[in-house]
C-alpha cells in the first residue's frame, strides 16, 4: 500500500483562507442586515421624503435584491476560503482571477493599496513555488 504524502499548509495560505472566512461572515451581515432593513426603507422614505414616497417601493426591491447578492456573495467567500484551506486547486484559480480582476479595477482610478495587495496575491498564489506545490 502506498504511503499517503502529506502537504503541509503555507503560512500565507492560512492567512487567506481566515480573511476569506472573515470575509463571508462580514459579507453575509451586510446582505441580512439589507434584506432587513428592505421592509423599513419604504417606511423611511414616506416619512422623512414625501416627494419621493411613489419610489419607496423600488428602494425596498432594490435593497432586497442587494441583500441577496450580498448572501450569494457570502457563500461564494465561503466555499473559496475552505478550497484553499484543504488545498484545492479551483479555489486557487478562482483567487487568483478575483485578485487580476482587483488589478485591473485598481488601475483607474489608481489605488495603490489595492494594486499592491491585489498584485501580491497574484504573485503568491501564481508564482510562489511553496504556495502553489500545496495546490497539486
Amino acid at each position: 500500500m502506498a504511503k499517503k504524502v502529506s502537504k503541509e499548509r503555507h503560512w500565507g495560505i492560512t492567512l487567506l483562507a481566515i480573511l476569506g472566512y472573515i470575509g463571508a461572515v462580514a459579507t453575509l451581515l451586510i446582505g441580512l442586515t439589507m434584506l432587513i432593513g428592505s421592509a423599513f426603507i419604504s417606511k423611511l422614505i414616506t416619512q422623512f421624503v414625501p416627494e419621493f414616497a411613489t419610489y419607496a417601493e423600488a428602494g425596498t426591491v432594490l435593497f432586497i435584491v442587494l441583500g441577496i447578492v450580498f448572501i450569494g456573495l457570502s457563500i461564494l467567500d465561503y466555499f473559496i476560503a475552505r478550497g484553499l484551506w484543504n488545498g484545492k486547486n479551483w479555489a486557487r484559480i478562482l483567487m487568483l482571477i478575483f485578485a487580476a480582476l482587483g488589478v485591473l479595477s485598481s488601475l483607474w482610478p489608481f489605488n495603490i493599496a489595492g494594486l499592491a495587495i491585489d498584485g501580491l496575491i497574484v504573485w503568491y498564489l501564481g508564482f510562489y513555488k511553496p504556495a502553489v506545490n500545496y495546490f497539486k
